[in-house]
């Protein structure tokens, strides 16, 4: 047998080492983003609370998941300590509690209780600066939080959560048929969707459009991080969302966001049924539908939970 020249031979070699390591690389910014430092528990305060941006009180709380691993977060009770309806509110990428303290004084004058979480890797959960595993551990943390919820004598729940948040949202709701509805704003259908549209971009600004070759990249990174950071299962939101059904899901997407592409709510929204309603906001970017759509973002997060309270309590609990 005929072998190839050694300078082929070490030039392939190369080649073939600089595919692996991008593909590393591309695994390793969807999971650790620029920016994403877990900090050090016996260090960090945070100066952001529910008492300083929206005159709430609040208690600290922590719970176990399966795994051991503790999450924390705030639990802030409604108005009269009413439980009918809790609220888990769930921040995005490499973010941390803090990252729905928007929406707070909207929930709490609605009348409910919300308990705002670290997901782990982030915040002060437990974590070891692993960043975010695509929304299947994170999914784990929402379910958990919700029993939590549950365990303190609230008779429903829902999950709220904007980006990675919606996304965990759609995923712990598909999985647990306890929890009683969904909010999800800017939320990713398909991570291989997300990386592949992340390369057309860098593409783009070269002139070159390869769109077969960006899907099969985004496969390989997906796969890549699936088995890097160990996860036991790996699961789409756009192809489980029909699982949550007849539960509510009130589906929200700015057509201004320039992170996830409209097309994954639209993917959401096909995949899902008539308990799905999706509600476009033109003006809005990414995660600021509240900001943009002011009322109407009220009324809608309003109808909802009004929904949930209406409905007789879920068998599956």
């Amino acid at each position: 047998m005929q072998l190839l020249p050694v300078g082929i031979a070490v030039a392939l070699a190369i080649v073939v080492a600089l595919f692996l390591a991008s593909v590393w690389l591309e695994s390793r910014a969807l999971t650790n983003p620029g920016g994403y430092r877990q900090p050090d528990p016996a260090e960090f305060v945070f100066t952001e609370t529910p008492a300083t941006e929206a005159g709430l009180s609040y208690e600290d709380i922590a719970f176990d998941v399966a795994s051991g691993e503790t999450v924390r977060g705030w639990l802030v009770p409604a108005a009269q300590d009413a439980k009918d309806v809790g609220i888990v509110a769930l921040h995005g990428r490499s973010g941390d509690r803090r990252g729905q303290l928007g929406h707070l004084s909207m929930l709490n004058k609605l009348g409910a209780g919300v308990l705002l979480i670290d997901m782990r890797e982030n915040g002060l959960s437990d974590g070891e600066n692993r960043g975010m595993a695509l929304g299947i551990r994170e999914a784990e943390d929402a379910a958990a939080a919700a029993q939590e919820l549950r365990a303190r004598g609230y008779q429903k729940v829902v999950l709220f959560g904007c980006s990675l948040g919606g996304t965990t949202a759609i995923l712990a709701a598909a999985q647990d048929p306890s929890i009683d509805a969904v909010i999800s704003e800017s939320a990713i259908a398909r991570f291989e969707d997300f990386v592949a549209e992340g390369a057309d971009r860098r593409l783009g600004l070269i002139g070159i459009g390869a769109k077969w070759a960006t899907a099969w990249w985004a496969g390989l990174v997906v796969d890549h991080t699936h088995r890097r950071i160990g996860l036991s299962a790996y699961l789409a939101p756009a192809d489980v969302i029909g699982n949550i059904a007849p539960r509510p899901v009130l589906l929200i997407h700015g057509l201004q966001d320039h992170w996830v592409a409209e097309t994954h709510a639209q993917a959401l929204k096909d995949k899902g049924g008539p308990n799905v309603d999706y509600w476009q906001i033109a003006e809005a970017g990414h995660c600021d539908g509240g900001a943009v759509a002011g009322e109407e973002y009220r009324a809608r997060v309003a109808g909802l939970i009004e929904q949930v309270r209406a409905a007789p309590a879920s068998s599956a609990r």
